[in-house]
C-alpha cells in the first residue's frame, strides 16, 4: 500500500511542476504589461491593476491545460516505455517545451506592441497584417528593432532558466513502475476541467476574468495566448455571436436608423446647379487625423490652420465617427459605405470584399467617370490594392511610382510630395474623374520631415508635428491646384480614415479617438452653405450616400450609407423631429460597441456586457438599437 502511494505521488510531480512553470510564465508577462502601461491604471487606486494577477488564473489554467496536453501525454507513453527511452523522452519534452517558450515570448511581446499601437490584445486581425511584413516593419525605428531582438533573445533564455529550474533536469522519478500510468485517467480528466475551465454548461471565456469596470485591468487579467487562438477560432466561425435580440427585430430596429427619406419639402441642394455638368470629385483621405488636431472641433489650437480655412470657405460636418481604428477599415468606409466589424476586417477577406459596390464603382460604371488612387506607401497591405483595382479605380499609383529619392519617410513617401504629384496626375485624366489621395504622415514613427513649434520627443509632440506637417501638405496641394484647369468644376471631400488615441492619449473605447473631420469644400458648393456646420450625429460610411445625394444619384447596394444632409433637413424641419433616431453614430473594435448620438455617448463592452457612459445618457431605446445595428450589420457580413 506504501508503495502504491508513493508512486502515486510521485505521478503528480512532473505535471504539477510543469503548470507551476506555465503560471509563473503568465505572471512575469502579465507584470511586465501592468507595469509598462501604467498611465492606464485607475487613478487612486493602482491596486486594482494587479489584482489581474489573480483573477487571470481561470484562462492561465486553461492555457496551461493547452500547453501541457502533449508533454504529459508523452511522459506517461516515456513510463510505459521503461527507463531506457527516458533519456530520449526527456529531451523530447524539453524541446517541445522551447518551441512553446519561443512562441509565448512571441506572443505575449507582440501583445504589447500591439496594445501599444490599438489599445486591443492581440488577435486574428494583427496577424492578418503580418503577411506584409514590410509595413510593419516600417513603423518601427531600428534602435527599437534592436531593442526588440535582444528582448526576445534575453526572454528565451531567462524562460528556459526558469523551466529548468522549477521542472527540473530529470522529470521521471527513481524507480517509477509501468503502472503509474494507471494515473493517466486522472490526469486526463484534470487536464480538461483546466481546459474547459471547470464543470459548468458553458466552457470558460473572457468574462470569466472580467473582474473591473475599468477595461485595461480586464485586458491584463486576459491571457494573451488565449485570446489569440479564441479570436482565430471565431474568424472560422460562421454563427452570429453578436446576438442580442430576435433577428426580425433587429433588422426592424436597423432599417428605421437607416431610413434614407427626407423631410417632406427637403431636398439635397449642397450644389449650386447639380443639373448643369458634372462635377469632378477629390477625396483626401487623411491618415489618423482626429477630431483632437482640429480647432473647430475642439482640438488643439493652430495645429491645422490650412484645415480651419477649408473649414470657413466649405461645409463642416462637426460630430462624425470612424467606425473602425485601421486605414482598411476607414478605406472600405469611405469609398464603400461599409461599417467596420469589431473582429474582422471584411478586405481581407477577398470574396465578401469584391461584392462591395462603391462610390468609384458607380461613378465610374454609371455616369462614366474617370477614376484613379494615390497613395505614397505599400498597397500590398491588408489587399488594399487587390480591392482598389476591383472597385474600378483604373489608374492607381503607389510607393513603386516614385524614386527611392522621393521617399523620405520609413513608410514611403511623404504627404507634400504625394499630393504634388497627384495634381500633376489628375490634370491628365478625362473629366469628369473621381480621384483619392490617401496620406500616410500622421502615422507613427512620425519621421516627417519637417519641425514645427512642437518639437519635444514624447508621442504627443511627434503626433502634433505631424499632424502640422500633414496640414502644411493640404495647403500645398490646394494653391497648387487653384491654377489647375479643373479646380472650378471640382468638389472635394477631406475625412480621416480613422481617429487616433493623440494627442490626449486615449483609449480606442473613448469616443474621442473615434470623432474625425468631415469637410466638403469647392467652388461647386452653393453659395448660401459655405462656411455651413452641420451638427447631425453620423459616421465616415455615410459618405458615399450624401455625395450621390449631391449628384441627384442613388444606389441601393450602398445600404448602411445614409445622406447626412438630409438626416439634418429632417432633424431641423418642424415635422421631422420625430425622425430624430435617424441621428446616430456606430464605433467598434475588438472589445465593444460605441454608439453616440446629441444625448450622449456611451461604449458597451462585450466581455462583462456592461455600458460605460462618457457623456451625457443613452436610454434604454438607444442601447437596443446599438446592439439592434451591430447585430444586422455582422449578419450582413457573414451572408456576403
Amino acid at each position: 500500500m506504501k508503495v502504491f502511494v508513493r508512486v502515486m505521488k510521485s505521478v503528480f510531480v512532473f505535471p504539477l511542476r510543469l503548470l507551476a512553470f506555465w503560471l509563473l510564465f503568465f505572471a512575469v508577462f502579465r507584470v511586465w504589461f501592468v507595469a509598462w502601461f501604467h498611465r492606464e491604471w485607475v487613478r487612486g487606486d493602482a491596486l486594482s491593476a494587479w489584482k489581474s494577477l489573480w483573477y487571470a488564473l481561470p484562462l492561465d489554467m486553461s492555457t496551461a491545460g493547452y500547453l501541457m496536453a502533449v508533454p504529459v501525454f508523452l511522459w506517461f507513453g516515456g513510463m510505459v516505455s521503461g527507463e531506457r527511452s527516458f533519456i530520449a523522452v526527456n529531451k523530447a519534452i524539453s524541446v517541445l517545451n522551447v518551441c512553446f517558450i519561443g512562441i509565448l515570448v512571441l506572443v505575449f511581446g507582440s501583445n504589447i506592441f500591439i496594445y501599444e499601437e490599438w489599445h486591443t490584445l492581440l488577435n486574428n486581425r494583427a496577424l492578418e497584417y503580418l503577411s506584409t511584413p514590410r509595413a510593419m516593419m516600417d513603423s518601427m525605428s531600428l534602435p527599437f528593432k534592436i531593442i526588440s531582438i535582444g528582448l526576445y533573445a534575453t526572454f528565451i533564455w531567462l524562460m528556459w532558466r526558469i523551466y529548468r529550474l522549477v521542472v527540473g533536469k530529470n522529470i521521471f522519478p527513481e524507480n517509477i513502475p509501468r503502472w503509474g500510468v494507471l494515473a493517466l485517467p486522472v490526469h486526463t480528466g484534470l487536464l480538461l476541467l483546466a481546459i474547459r475551465g471547470g464543470i459548468g454548461v458553458i466552457p470558460i471565456n473572457e468574462s470569466a476574468v472580467y473582474y473591473s469596470s475599468h477595461l485595461f485591468n480586464n485586458h491584463a487579467a486576459t491571457n494573451a495566448v488565449w485570446n489569440l487562438i479564441h479570436s482565430l477560432i471565431e474568424t472560422r466561425s460562421t454563427a452570429n455571436h453578436y446576438r442580442f435580440m430576435d433577428e426580425k427585430e433587429a433588422e426592424d430596429r436597423t432599417r428605421r436608423l437607416l431610413e434614407p427619406s427626407a423631410a417632406p419639402d427637403a431636398g439635397n441642394d449642397l450644389l449650386e446647379d447639380p443639373d448643369s455638368a458634372q462635377p469632378n470629385i477629390v477625396f483626401l483621405i487623411m491618415e489618423s487625423h482626429t477630431a483632437g488636431v482640429i480647432e473647430e472641433l475642439g482640438g488643439e489650437p493652430g495645429v491645422c490652420p490650412n484645415l480651419s480655412r477649408l473649414i470657413r470657405e466649405g461645409v463642416l460636418f462637426e460630430n462624425i465617427y470612424g467606425s473602425g481604428y485601421r486605414t482598411d477599415q476607414g478605406l472600405v468606409s469611405i469609398l464603400a459605405g461599409y461599417p467596420a466589424q469589431p473582429d474582422q476586417s471584411i478586405v481581407l477577406q477577398t470574396d465578401k470584399a469584391a461584392r462591395l459596390h462603391s462610390l468609384p464603382k458607380i461613378l465610374h460604371e454609371q455616369e462614366n467617370y474617370a477614376t484613379a488612387f494615390f497613395y505614397g506607401g505599400e498597397l500590398t497591405f491588408a489587399n488594399i490594392g487587390l480591392w482598389l483595382t476591383n472597385q474600378r479605380f483604373e489608374k492607381i499609383f503607389s510607393e513603386k511610382d516614385f524614386s527611392r529619392a522621393e521617399k523620405t519617410q520609413r513608410w514611403g513617401v511623404d504627404d507634400h510630395k504625394l499630393l504634388q504629384r497627384a495634381i500633376v496626375e489628375i490634370g491628365r485624366l478625362n473629366e469628369p474623374f473621381f480621384a483619392t489621395a490617401m496620406t500616410l504622415s500622421l502615422h507613427p514613427p512620425y519621421d516627417v520631415p519637417y519641425q514645427s513649434k512642437w518639437q519635444g520627443q514624447t508621442q504627443r509632440e511627434k503626433f502634433l508635428n505631424s499632424a502640422a506637417f500633414a496640414d502644411e501638405a493640404i495647403g500645398a496641394f490646394f494653391k497648387t491646384a487653384q491654377q489647375q484647369s479643373w479646380y472650378g468644376n471640382t468638389l472635394f471631400v477631406l475625412v480621416a480614415d480613422h481617429g487616433s488615441r493623440y494627442p490626449d492619449d486615449v483609449g480606442l473605447d473613448n469616443p474621442k479617438s473615434r470623432h474625425i473631420p468631415l469637410i466638403f469644400f469647392g467652388k461647386p458648393i452653393h453659395e448660401k452653405w459655405r462656411g455651413t456646420r452641420v451638427p447631425v450625429y453620423g459616421n465616415h460610411h455615410d459618405v458615399p450616400a450624401t455625395v450621390l445625394g449631391m449628384l441627384d444619384l442613388w444606389n441601393k447596394d450602398l445600404n448602411w450609407s445614409r445622406d447626412i444632409w438630409k438626416i439634418n433637413a429632417q432633424i431641423d424641419h418642424p415635422k421631422g423631429l420625430k425622425r430624430q433616431p435617424l441621428e446616430c453614430a456606430y464605433f467598434t473594435n475588438e472589445n465593444g460597441l460605441g454608439w453616440a448620438n446629441s444625448r450622449g455617448k456611451g461604449f458597451y463592452k462585450f466581455g462583462n456586457g456592461e455600458w460605460h457612459l462618457w457623456e451625457g445618457s443613452l436610454d434604454s431605446t438607444m442601447r437596443t438599437d446599438a446592439k439592434a445595428y451591430l447585430q444586422t450589420l455582422y449578419s450582413d457580413f457573414l451572408k456576403r
